[in-house]
């Protein structure tokens, strides 16, 4: 009986030490609960295996870790840092809400740590009191939506910034190094120094988990300056435009005076209809079902692109097939919009160009992936048009993983980019 106890408790251990940080990080949950409930049961059962071995506590946690690092690399992530990082945060936390009970069972009760160790009814206790906790506040996170999505968007890009590459492998060597020393402080006897390395300990475990929210605030506030910066150059392209457009109102103004001072009023009407002076306004707001799902600062993007467009007299049709809410990570948002900036102001400047439209579809029936296609009547030139900002766009897109099938005779590209 006690077998079954220990494997059924040491299977929801594993599984809450993963569901942790799959839902801070912001994962979805429906899509990784098979890989969870495989990785829980691979590890309950061989840590029960190695805790009937003679290898020692110390040695067992490392290699626990190596093998879930091992199993999460293959089952949940898709790069060996991203393994690294939801292993290690993990099994940290788990680890410091683990010690935070048994220090009140200890002080509570004047129990030795080692009794965790031996007595099994206590043992359970405090697996179970742990297991509650951390499901349960995972629960909360999971649906408060407070998660820390700025980090999961940078441990998933297929080329991070050395800098943070190096920090989140330091932090994450930090958080192995704190489980180690966890381990090895409660298995020492029972001194009167202790209690205060514990404390110390459970110290170094709060600021290194702190460290993932720290990071997550540095990471919006550059996302926010990041994203100011794009809306106020959409605002400045938009003035810009806008002053081009009352200068050539007051040349329309005077030509239309000067014709009328001839008194040639059939002149007058076919200027107005030859110039498109008459043309009603467009309506430039996106179909119902794209406003509800689309990410919002990319649904305010589209608007303000089409805003754009028909200053420019060209005209953007949205279409989409979106299944569930995607987010779009704002650097791939950025490469969109100087795409689309630029098919604006080449096509508003190809006279040959009767049909100035640009045809935009979002789609998101594929798991993990959102798709883009981009479509338009233009033919762009490489030797006339290398200058583009569209080019470094498209590159910047395959450096964020980015799968892309491009023809600019006339243009049709398909980017088919992971949600990060």
């Amino acid at each position: 009986m006690n077998v079954i106890i220990t494997l059924l408790l040491s299977f929801f251990e594993w599984l809450c030490l993963f569901l942790f940080p799959i839902v801070v990080f912001g994962y979805s949950l429906k899509k990784h609960r098979k890989a969870l409930v495989w990785i829980a049961s691979i590890m309950s059962v061989v840590s029960f295996l190695f805790h009937h071995t003679s290898i020692s506590m110390t040695y067992t946690i490392i290699l626990q870790i190596i093998l879930a690092f091992m199993l999460t690399n293959w089952l949940l992530a898709s790069k060996m840092l991203e393994a690294f990082v939801i292993t290690s945060m993990g099994y940290g936390f788990y680890i410091f809400i683990q010690m935070i009970f048994m220090e009140v069972l200890v002080r509570a009760f004047n129990l030795d740590h080692l009794h965790f160790f031996s007595a099994f009814f206590d043992k359970a206790v405090t697996q179970l009191l742990t297991i509650l906790f951390v499901f349960f506040f995972s629960m909360i996170v999971q649906y408060s939506q407070f998660q820390l999505n700025e980090v999961r968007s940078l441990i998933k890009m297929p080329r991070m910034n050395r800098k943070y590459r190096l920090l989140m492998v330091m932090i994450s060597l930090l958080m192995i190094a704190f489980i180690w020393l966890t381990a090895y402080i409660l298995m020492i006897e029972e001194s009167a120094y202790k209690q205060m390395m514990i404390l110390f300990v459970m110290l170094i475990g709060f600021l290194i988990l702190s460290f993932y929210l720290f990071l997550h605030i540095l990471l919006q506030k550059q996302q926010i300056l990041e994203a100011k910066k794009l809306f106020l150059d959409q605002e400045q392209q938009m003035i810009d435009r806008i002053e081009n457009l009352k200068e050539e109102e007051r040349q329309h103004f005077q030509s239309i005076v000067k014709l009328a001072n001839r008194q040639a009023c059939e002149l007058i009407t076919d200027y107005i209809g030859s110039n498109d002076l008459d043309k009603a306004p467009s309506n430039l707001a996106l179909e119902q079902g794209l406003c509800s799902q689309l990410d919002e600062l990319f649904y305010v993007l589209l608007i303000n692109k089409r805003k754009l467009a028909h200053l420019f007299d060209v005209t953007i049709k949205v279409s989409g097939e979106i299944q569930y809410e995607v987010p779009i990570s704002l650097q791939q948002i950025v490469c969109i919009s100087k795409i689309i900036d630029n098919f604006i102001f080449v096509l508003s400047q190809a006279s040959e160009v009767q049909d100035k439209i640009i045809h935009f579809h979002i789609d998101s029936s594929e798991e993990a992936v959102v798709s883009f296609t981009i479509s338009s009547p233009l033919r762009i030139e490489e030797k006339v048009h290398e200058n583009l900002k569209s080019y470094d766009a498209l590159l910047e897109l395959k450096h964020l993983g980015a799968v892309i099938h491009s023809n600019f005779q006339p243009i049709n590209l398909s980017i088919r980019s992971p949600i990060l």
